[in-house]
């Protein structure tokens, strides 16, 4: 082995510098070159150069806390380096910095303290060897031999190993050379620790710092159910659904979204019932992503959609656990975006933005009533509006004549038409609404009710509006907010105004126009390559079971079957616990030998 090093050594030393140049590898113009010289985004072997080098990259920033320890019976310097605020300091001080100053109290034996310093002595010659054999190395990061990149010699690469295995006592423990990576553990949390004389570091993680503990969700509230709801912590989230599906073929895969946030996003399928085509489709779908920042959901949801043309929402976010459980074990794919408690759901169909978790925490028939409601709730706030200018403007016919006279009447001086009226008042009613919104929770449901009524009875006072346009507009808004999802409430009330428009100008005949070019527009609409309005278009009579009405659970046998190809069996039968207890009542009873169980 000594007569190999030698015999390459001589070789490089005859080989003029511009051959060495022209005809390959780099190292042999220097042998003393420091590989990170050659390789900018690969650790130096030298522990000041890479402190310097991180603490000019982060520009010298306060919240970055770098401590040098001085092993002597190592033979070398350590440095810890990790960011205030993301890391669990209890895991720092006991798993890290406290174990390594422990081991190296231990480690002072005098055979140790011998090899630490032939450590020494060998590392110019094994630097020379591991720059000579950089250029085989792989991508990730392991040499031609097996070993790690930035180890130098042999030696250095023994002695990384049983710091390794005894002076870290950290759940998981990783080794980089890369500076990209290593920023990327630093800023998640991980605790780096860098060696004298080794070009790669050890990643510790301790990740931690301040969260948001599990609560009640605000968007998606029960009667019944369970109380817990997403966090802006994507592992709490995982582990949120981890336990309520605790079968191995739930699968996570990970990855970063955002040049400058690298912000961890997880893709959530359960193997087995999901669409292997709907996860590679997702997968291509973020792998073309190319976006500076990824802070909220939403910014991919955009991005994920088929087509950005239309005002209803194609992909079905929640906040609650127990509804995103459900979707995975229909088949659909969760999307886990860290930062945000909000998980999105694909494929997504309009069916699903009127379904709510307690619908089937309560009887079918419970269930099935309150599910009605929200589909007659959302037409009533879509269409309200419009059907009275239309009546009032258009097909006066339509209305008895007593209640007729008293329309007359209450008409009786305002000075606008029906549709303008109508028009002030919603305007009014969507102000009010985003108000309530934006101020402080304590007075924000005040002002929504509050300023309503107050400017309602004012506007009829003062004639600008008739009472029956605030009755109108009061049950439209009321029932705007039906809907267990926002974001398909949103869409209403935009439609709602361009309903307003049509029927001003053509009466009940625009109303019927513009809901046909609607259903259209819905029917085209696909969310990851699945129709939007199934199971009505295309017409799926099973799946028909769930959807404006919810029938039994012994009903409802199979998956979805646009959704779960592969595994469309989810209710078997003689499951259900009546069933079985009629046949056990059936049955004569026969006493069993416990030997025989």
């Amino acid at each position: 082995m000594v007569g190999k090093k030698k015999s390459r050594n001589a070789s490089t030393q005859q080989q003029p510098s511009s051959q060495a140049g022209k005809n390959g590898s780099p190292y042999q113009e220097s042998a003393g070159t420091d590989p990170a010289d050659l390789h900018p985004d690969r650790l130096s072997s030298d522990l000041k150069s890479n402190l310097d080098r991180l603490k000019r990259d982060m520009g010298g920033s306060g919240d970055i806390v770098i401590r040098e320890i001085l092993a002597r019976n190592f033979g070398r310097k350590v440095a810890f380096v990790y960011v205030d605020g993301l890391v669990d300091p209890t895991s720092v001080s006991e798993f890290a910095i406290e174990t390594v100053l422990n081991e190296i109290k231990q480690f002072a034996s005098e055979a140790e303290l011998v090899e630490a310093w032939e450590l020494e002595r060998d590392a110019e010659e094994g630097r020379k060897e591991g720059e000579a054999r950089y250029e085989a190395e792989d991508e990730l990061g392991e040499d031609s031999h097996g070993g790690y990149r930035g180890i130098t010699s042999e030696e250095d690469r023994k002695f990384l190993q049983q710091f390794k295995e005894k002076a870290l006592a950290a759940g998981e423990i990783y080794q980089i050379s890369d500076w990209s990576k290593l920023y990327l553990h630093l800023l998640s949390g991980d605790t780096l620790l860098f060696i004298d004389r080794i070009g790669s570091a050890v990643i510790a993680s301790t990740k931690g710092g301040e969260r948001r503990s599990v609560t009640e969700p605000e968007s998606q509230t029960v009667i019944r159910g369970p109380r817990e709801g997403f966090t802006e912590s994507l592992r709490t989230n995982t582990a949120l659904l981890r336990r309520k599906i605790k079968s191995p073929n739930l699968w996570l895969e990970e990855m970063q979204l955002g040049r400058v946030t690298q912000t961890d996003v997880g893709i959530m399928y359960i193997h087995g019932i999901v669409d292997e085509k709907n996860v590679d489709e997702v997968r291509k779908r973020l792998s073309v992503i190319d976006i500076d920042g990824v802070l909220e959901s939403g910014y991919i949801e955009e991005l994920l959609e088929n087509t950005n043309k239309t005002i209803f929402p194609t992909i079905y976010h929640s906040e609650r656990p127990d509804v995103i459980a459900a979707s995975l074990l229909e088949g659909r794919i969760a999307i886990l975006v860290d930062g945000t408690p909000f998980v999105l759901l694909l494929p997504s169909t309009f069916n699903m933005f009127f379904q709510a978790a307690e619908d089937y925490y309560n009887r079918f028939d419970v269930g099935s009533l309150i599910r009605f409601l929200r589909y007659f709730s959302f037409l009533i706030g879509l269409l309200l509006p419009s059907f009275y200018v239309a009546i009032i403007g258009f097909h006066q016919e339509m209305i008895p004549t007593s209640w007729l006279l008293k329309l007359a009447v209450q008409r009786e001086g305002v000075p606008f038409p029906a549709f303008v009226e109508a028009f002030i008042m919603e305007t009014v009613f969507e102000i009010l609404r985003e108000a309530g919104v934006r101020m402080p929770r304590s007075v924000g449901n005040t002002i929504s009710i509050v300023g309503g009524l107050v400017l309602g009875q004012a506007a009829v006072e003062a004639g600008i509006v008739s009472p029956v346009v605030v009755i109108v507009v009061s049950l439209t808004a009321i029932a705007s907010f039906v809907s267990p999802a926002y974001n398909i409430g949103i869409a209403a009330r935009m439609l709602r105004f361009v309903m307003l428009i049509a029927a001003s100008m053509f009466g009940i005949y625009g109303i019927a126009c513009m809901l046909l070019i609607l259903v259209l527009h819905l029917c085209s609409l696909k969310s990851l390559n699945v129709p939007y309005m199934a199971p009505y278009a295309p017409m799926i009579y099973p799946d028909m079971k769930d959807s404006m009405l919810r029938m039994p659970q012994d009903y409802m046998k199979k998956r979805p079957k646009l959704i779960s190809r592969n595994n469309p069996v989810r209710f078997r039968e003689g499951a259900m616990g009546n069933q079985q207890a009629d046949r056990d009542e059936n049955e004569p009873h026969q006493t069993q030998d416990p030997s025989e169980v």
